[in-house]
């Protein structure tokens, strides 16, 4: 199951639906198959089921085009979760008591991993954590920082509204999920009191006692109380409590919920494999091994002394898509593009996107192909290929050998198919464009678990037309996954074209973000002029996305027809706009996922390695900067790097060469990622003029107090 889930949590419209529709969805290699919206108002399930309301429910079903929309609704009056369902017809009731705890688990587990850099701190070789219960671990997670906003909050809330509203009294692990209980409680207009532990018990167990023993009238009363963690890990939390708690009231029945797990738990909402390791500090192999143990705080669950350094772009990493730039310098406003959604994948938005059409369609392409397949094609080789292409079947043919389309892994069961390759010496799986290969995987496990196909096939090639990876790990991994070694069958897995990118949705897209504050911060108007609502009309079109000069901000019509210089690492001499930017996101994609962990851009606790300042000394052609400032995220920009890289940027702006840095610089503080400068040049100053005349109130954002 791959749903869409759409929060509206205290919402009464209908209508406020559709815009939620882009939030709610990411990039994703598996189609939505369904569309559950969560609500808690009994006015708005009323509203969406009204006749007036029918255009936006046909309006709803047009746009998702799923099997089923159905709505989750908790009822308070029964204590439980209800489903419904939406047609263009009516909203129906067809399930009370519904069990959440699947789709809990998905939203939770969306959530996990939208935050998780700053939410789920790993370890490494060279460090690991002692936690409060004094066990050792290679990572360890905080809620709290996983809840930025409204929507976040109202998720997490939703799932444990039931638990909650059957509870008279709740024991929180920290206080920093307070305001989960607190939104709960708003929600269903109760004022249960609640409590919080001041540590964890194996640390400050007296303390943690007298929370539990304390001489509430609440409490004493209390026959449903309630123990509300926000993550299980070893699980020793729970256990002491339990202790302290049964030791205090025999006779009580103690409720607990977990909202994350690291282990099975069945009081777990949610639980998620991340390879977390416990030992106990006395028999911890971590050190064993010469890692460090740093301490995390017992009662605010953060490490202590945290360190920022900053990590080199290399030669080495930013020569690395050099040939793919290369190869298609010509080509790059047709081929690239960003801010997309792909009609192929379900209009799946991607950050960054390579037109598979357009570069399929050219001739260097094209000989690659042929050469590729030349040499491992026989005459009684057959190719299946995974989708539509008329340009692989017209190569697989003229060189004789067979092509079949295969409508989904069934389709090779097909009686003509089937027998095609039973007499076939070698298949060849073609797919267009592959990010992890799940297409392949699932073929693959098919044909394995096939013994038709497993029989027959001795000789197996998966070929991707272009593979796009988020790192060589993951290359290596799909490696794994599909060419090797096997005793009766030969396999391998080869592309024509490779380029290390970000997967990226909307919720990390820099152009969504530009989008998101542009928009945020102008005055809405029916004909608005000037070069920010012309900005918000070009990114607001997600369908086509953005590509040429369009790829990056433009104060003026001069920066549009800027190339690249001479003698850069990253791609050759008068490359497109379009081609720097990706380059540049390619770059930064294998410095996150770099495999030494001391060059890795990890802008998370213990050791914050930040995008280093001198990077923007070592690259310093203006389009090459705004290309990182573009690419890069707010988080990665540090906070002691950020300000050695703003001491390199700011005197650089007034020069003609760096305007597109200027460009790029705005957007940046609008997006939040640099903070606005009150000490900009009067050059500068008088370059951003006509923005700043066009739209005062968000170059006073842009330029600070003076602007």
């Amino acid at each position: 199951m791959n749903p869409v889930i759409i929060n509206c949590t205290g919402m009464v419209a209908p209508a406020d639906v559709e815009p939620l529709l882009l939030i709610s969805t990411s990039a994703s290699d598996e189609p939505y198959d369904i569309c559950y919206i969560l609500a808690t108002n009994s006015l708005f399930l009323q509203a969406m089921g009204s006749e007036e309301n029918a255009p936006i429910r046909e309006k709803l079903v047009a746009r998702l085009n799923l099997d089923c929309i159905a709505i989750i609704f908790y009822c308070k009056k029964v204590k439980q979760y209800q489903l419904y369902n939406i047609t263009p017809a009516a909203v129906t009731l067809v399930e009370k008591g519904f069990d959440v705890k699947r789709v809990a688990s998905i939203d939770l587990e969306r959530l996990l991993n939208k935050h998780s850099s700053e939410s789920f701190i790993r370890g490494s070789a060279q460090y690991h954590f002692a936690t409060p219960s004094h066990n050792h671990t290679n990572a360890f997670f905080r809620l709290g920082d996983s809840i930025k906003n409204r929507d976040d909050l109202d998720r997490v809330t939703f799932w444990l509204l039931k638990c909650i509203d059957e509870s008279d009294y709740i024991f929180i692990d920290s206080w920093s999920i307070a305001a989960i209980p607190l939104r709960a409680l708003q929600i269903l207009s109760k004022d249960t009191v609640f409590d919080a532990l001041p540590a964890h018990p194996a640390k400050k167990i007296i303390d943690c006692r007298s929370v539990v023993c304390a001489a509430t009238p609440e409490l004493k009363v209390s026959v449903s109380p309630l123990l509300l963690v926000s993550v299980v890990s070893s699980g020793s939390l729970v256990e002491k409590f339990k202790e302290i708690f049964q030791g205090a009231y025999a006779t009580k029945k103690l409720s607990i919920v977990s909202v994350y797990s690291f282990v099975e738990q069945e009081y777990s909402c949610c639980c998620v494999d991340r390879n977390v390791v416990n030992y106990h500090f006395d028999s911890c192999e971590f050190c064993q091994k010469g890692s460090k143990a740093i301490e995390i705080h017992p009662s605010a669950y953060y490490i202590k002394d945290a360190t920022d350094s900053g990590v080199k772009l290399t030669r080495g990493i930013a020569e690395t898509g050099y040939n793919f730039f290369h190869k298609y310098h010509h080509h790059l406003n047709d081929i690239v593009s960003f801010h997309k959604g792909d009609i192929s994948k379900g209009n799946k938005h991607y950050a960054y996107y390579i037109d598979y059409n357009q570069i399929s369609s050219l001739a260097i392409f094209a000989k690659a192909l042929s050469e590729q397949l030349a040499s491992k094609l026989t005459n009684n080789s057959v190719v299946l290929s995974l989708v539509h292409d008329p340009v692989v079947e017209a190569e697989v043919r003229s060189q004789d050998a067979a092509f079949y389309y295969l409508n989904g892994p069934e389709s090779v069961l097909g009686k003509e198919v089937l027998e095609c390759v039973q007499k076939s010496d070698k298949v060849i799986i073609y797919d267009s464009v592959t990010i992890n290969g799940k297409s392949f995987e699932k073929l693959n496990n098919f044909i394995r678990e096939s013994a038709e196909l497993s029989a027959a096939i001795t000789n197996i090639i998966f070929m991707a037309g272009v593979y796009r990876p988020t790192s060589a790990l993951a290359e290596k991994a799909l490696q794994s996954s599909l060419a090797y070694k096997d005793a009766r069958v030969l396999r391998e897995f080869s592309y024509i074209e490779k380029l290390v990118l970000p997967d990226f949705g909307p919720l990390d897209c820099p152009w969504c973000l530009e989008l998101g504050a542009i928009k945020g911060s102008i005055k809405p108007a029916l004909k608005g002029s000037g070069r920010f609502y012309e900005r918000v009309s070009r990114l607001s079109n997600l369908h086509d996305g953005v590509r040429g000069t369009e790829s990056i901000f433009h104060i003026d019509e001069n920066t549009e027809a800027l190339t690249l210089g001479s003698d850069s690492y990253l791609a050759p001499e008068k490359t497109a706009i379009c081609g720097v930017v990706l380059a540049v996101a390619s770059a930064l994609q294998q410095m996150r996922t770099a495999e030494d962990e001391s060059k890795r851009l990890a802008p998370g606790f213990p050791y914050t390695q930040a995008l280093g300042a001198i990077n923007f000394s070592l690259y310093s052609e203006g389009l090459i900067r705004a290309a990182l400032v573009r690419n890069a995220s707010a988080i990665e920009f540090g906070v002691i790097e950020k300000e050695k890289t703003l001491e390199i940027l700011l005197p650089a702006l007034e020069e003609i060469n760096q305007a597109s840095l200027l460009s790029e610089y705005i957007v940046a503080v609008i997006c939040g990622k640099l903070p606005p400068s009150s000490a900009l040049s009067d050059a500068v100053t008088v370059r951003l003029q006509k923005l700043t005349i066009d739209n005062p109130e968000i170059m006073k954002l842009a330029i600070g107090n003076e602007g």
